[in-house]
């Protein structure tokens, strides 16, 4: 009897233990969804020396809100979790275990800094949360794994398109790079140095500009002595305007174009000097203009859903803003396409259908596969027209029409 009673408890246990196991899983795809929200991680540096990059987070608390306004999608409305990483790999690692165990997201946005992007990819891979970022390591991505996407411009893209702006100079040939040692530049200046080799150009000097660096007088003394027909920045906001000040403080005017670890805004009121500014030029990632009409409607959104903490103290929204709306436009999408009972699974399979999907915001529509989660490519530059306006070009001297 004892034995027959062990095996049927056995037994049991085995059953109880397997459907629990069951139970769990499908509780884990479906971690963060209720019937009426859908919980969303909001990561970012909010404080710290990269602070300036926490308006990539407000873009997309602005479209949820719109979105919610609009009552949400299937009858969920989003609900966005913020965390702090501070730029730092360190805090961005228990930032994310904190919205994955205790704040129970269903997945992750925005990560504006690639070091904090990169050292979280291990824990996202492991519990299988959804990502959409828009840090720009290329290696987040490629090779394409199950649950992490860009629909915005990797550094193989951006580093491509501040190569090919430049070269786009007549007799542009002695291209110097100025970076960062670290893996986040080289994700810019290794697809710039491979698309100009392959035009038949080798950059003449490569100088090194550490983060925190408070003087770049080397490296301008440096790009006068080759008489450098361009410069590439691949450096954080903060060093590039440091660069920019020297390179006029001894009347260099080169042209330097740089990395989208800047703003164009930014950048201009942290150089505080117009004439060291008028040569200098980045990426540009939208569509139009800002302030025309197709820009201008984002900005209005900004306006409304925003609160006066999370806009700018002075001016209107900077492009940040605009650059962080295209992870929470394809969440949306992809929620939409999902069906009124979403998975991580079913939510992974509807990303994999966007093709020329028209953000409304990026230079480039959206295509994404199973093999391919880099959804864009295509991007301009940004600079001040002879009359001193900002203008969006498409190459040397073309305004975009």
């Amino acid at each position: 009897m004892k034995t027959w009673t062990h095996r049927f408890t056995a037994l049991g246990l085995a059953l109880l233990i397997s459907t629990l196991g069951s139970i769990t899983a499908r509780a884990d795809s479906t971690q963060g969804i209720t019937d009426t929200t859908i919980r969303i991680g909001n990561m970012g540096p909010y404080t710290g020396d990269a602070s300036s990059f926490s308006a990539l987070n407000y873009g997309p608390m602005a479209y949820f809100r719109y979105i919610n306004s609009q009552g949400g999608i299937h009858g969920r409305k989003f609900e966005m979790v913020t965390a702090d990483d501070a730029c730092k790999e360190t805090t961005g690692i228990a930032a994310a275990k904190k919205l994955i165990y205790q704040d129970k997201v269903f997945m992750v946005l925005v990560t504006p800094c690639s070091g904090v992007a990169m050292a979280i990819k291990p824990t996202l891979l492991e519990d299988g949360l959804p990502w959409i970022g828009v840090s720009a390591n290329p290696k987040l991505t490629t090779p394409t794994v199950p649950n992490m996407f860009h629909v915005t411009y990797t550094g193989v893209y951006s580093g491509r398109a501040m190569a090919g702006f430049a070269l786009s100079k007549p007799n542009t040939k002695k291209v110097v790079l100025v970076a960062h040692t670290n893996d986040w530049a080289r994700g810019y200046c290794d697809p710039a140095t491979e698309l100009m080799k392959e035009k038949g150009v080798e950059p003449v000097m490569n100088l090194a500009l550490e983060r925190g660096s408070t003087d770049a007088t080397a490296q301008a003394l440096r790009i006068k002595a080759a008489n450098a027909d361009f410069v590439l920045g691949c450096l954080y906001e903060a060093e590039l305007a440091i660069l920019l000040r020297d390179l006029h403080k001894y009347s260099i005017s080169v042209p330097v174009i740089g990395a989208l670890g800047a703003d164009f805004e930014s950048t201009h009121k942290r150089v505080n000097n117009p004439a060291a500014v008028k040569n200098f030029y980045l990426p540009y990632q939208f569509k139009a203009p800002m302030g025309s009409p197709t820009m201008k409607k984002w900005e209005e959104m900004f306006v409304k859903f925003l609160e006066k903490s999370e806009l700018p103290e002075n001016g209107v929204p900077t492009n940040f803003y605009y650059f962080g709306l295209p992870p929470a436009i394809a969440t949306v999408e992809a929620f939409r396409r999902a069906g009124p009972q979403p998975t991580r699974e079913k939510f992974i399979a509807a990303m994999e259908t966007l093709k020329d999907f028209d953000t409304g915001v990026l230079a480039d529509k959206v295509t994404i596969n199973r093999d391919n989660h880099v959804g864009v490519h295509v991007m301009y530059a940004v600079g001040l027209n002879e009359q001193g306006k900002q203008t969006v070009f498409t190459a040397w001297g073309k305004p975009l029409q």
